[in-house]
Formats: C-alpha cells, sequence, structure tokens
C-alpha cells in the first residue's frame, strides 16, 4: 500500500541545531539540503553532519 507523503521539510545540512530539532518533528519526509541553502564554504562540514546524522540512527523516523 503506498502511503501518501503530506508534509515534506527541507533544512539545510549545515544547520547542527536543525538536524538535532528533526528528531521529533512530525514531518512525514525529511530533504537534507547540500546546495542552494548551504554557503560553499560549509558544504563539507554540512555532508559530515549528515553523514553522522544518518549513521547513528539520529533521523530514523524519517521514512522518504
Amino acid at each position: 500500500m503506498i502511503r501518501p507523503r503530506r508534509s515534506l521539510l527541507f533544512m539545510p545540512g549545515s544547520n547542527a541545531r536543525a538536524l538535532e530539532k528533526a528528531r521529533n518533528l512530525a514531518a512525514d519526509c525529511l530533504i537534507l539540503d547540500l546546495e542552494d541553502s548551504v554557503a560553499p564554504d560549509a558544504k563539507s562540514g554540512a555532508r559530515e553532519q549528515i553523514a553522522k546524522a544518518v549513521g547513528a540512527k539520529a533521523l530514523a523516523s524519517a521514512r522518504c
């Protein structure tokens, strides 16, 4: 059965506070942005933060 996605939350991957808050948000899907919302000199750090959050299963409730 296909479950419709009603709420998509885009957040910058460079914002550690936002990644932390994402654990408890009721969004159906989290989209971790590494492009427009992240400054060019912060992209490397954003990749590392996202990898750490996903690797630690901090965002395990996301289903997209």
